[in-house]
């Protein structure tokens, strides 16, 4: 199957899966474990708190068997874990479109046993040069990202590449360097203002406020966000969030359906509950033991109250979250992103 091919099957089946009002996307923190020090990180944790190996495969079957058409897999860094390979080859073969994340130090070194395994491949690039080295605490990082991403160009079973990059007050000016990088990779790039923490049941926790980019800095991103896309560099957010982003930068007009499009699984089996953190809405290690499906957590109570309460909750600014939520409404802009990204 070509890649265009392919691409236009996922995008059918996304939409069949909101036909379905089920979601689509599995979101998985693999591991919190990570070998760089970023500063605007909320999800790296030393502890080994991984769930097993056994446990996640079954956790891919169980999605493909659920109707989940997306697997997003991140961490921490997920190519800290020996067993990704294998995992991703479950993931595959249990009919999942495979996503990647990664710091991109290991990615040379293991890409033979990933290669045929991941359809998106994405880098977290925050500058360029020595510059991104310092952010990530990894001396060397980029130049071992620029030789891996050089090394697919070429290559009949590539991924599709993206970028992304973090906006923060450590490199608030840095899309246009990395916009450049994209188009010399010949890769996607697509950023989002950092988030700052996260909403527990006692309300909302932040720890990172002081790194955030202020309104005006937002709003001069989304402006030159727009004249690079307008330049023909590959921005990938839509012209819908940029206008969002420019006119209004605390992203607070928009109505959220993300529960509806995707479920997250915490690196310790968790299944999260974005409105309270601190309250799982379930743990795939006791549905696997009691031989419960994943699809058991569609119809869970705070799940359904869940989805309630998004529609008037504008807490996350990752545009991921506002165009799944807009993909979910069927808007325009994001049936033409599809279509987009279907012949690319």
């Amino acid at each position: 199957m070509s890649r265009a091919s392919e691409r236009a099957r996922l995008a059918a089946r996304l939409v069949r899966a909101r036909s379905r009002q089920r979601p689509h996307t599995l979101s998985h923190l693999i591991t919190s474990r990570c070998n760089a020090r970023c500063d605007t990180c909320l999800w790296r944790d030393a502890r080994p708190s991984d769930v097993d190996t056994e446990t996640v495969a079954w956790l891919y079957r169980a999605a493909g068997r659920a109707g989940f058409v997306h697997l997003v897999v991140w961490g921490g860094e997920p190519l800290l874990r020996e067993d990704l390979g294998a995992l991703l080859r479950v993931a595959k073969e249990s009919g999942l479109y495979v996503t990647l994340i990664t710091n991109g130090w290991f990615a040379r070194e293991r890409w033979a046993e990933l290669r045929g395994s991941v359809d998106v491949l994405i880098l977290s690039v925050d500058e360029v040069d020595c510059r991104h080295d310092e952010m990530r605490g990894l001396p060397g990082l980029y130049r071992r990202m620029d030789d891996f991403a050089l090394s697919l160009q070429g290559d009949r079973k590539a991924p599709t590449l993206l970028i992304n990059t973090v906006l923060s007050r450590q490199n608030e000016d840095v899309l246009p360097r990395v916009a450049a990088v994209a188009r010399r990779w010949r890769a996607g790039l697509f950023f989002c203002p950092m988030e700052t923490g996260v909403t527990l049941s006692a309300g909302r926790a932040e720890s990172k406020a002081d790194l955030a980019l202020g309104h005006e800095e937002l709003r001069a991103a989304a402006a030159q966000a727009r004249g690079l896309k307008d330049q023909g560099y590959p921005i990938l957010a839509t012209r819908a969030y940029l206008d969002l982003l420019q006119r209004d930068p605390g992203l607070t007009s928009y109505s959220c359906r993300m529960p509806h499009s995707l479920i997250t699984v915490e690196s310790d089996g968790a299944v999260r509950d974005c409105r309270r953190h601190d309250q799982p809405l379930a743990d795939i290690r006791r549905l696997r033991s009691t031989g419960e499906p994943l699809s058991a957590v569609f119809d869970l109570t705070r799940r359904r109250q869940l989805l309630r309460e998004a529609r008037s909750c504008t807490v996350c600014n990752n545009p991921d979250v506002i165009e799944l939520s807009w993909l979910w409404d069927l808007r325009p802009s994001m049936l033409g992103k599809l279509a987009q990204l279907a012949v690319r």
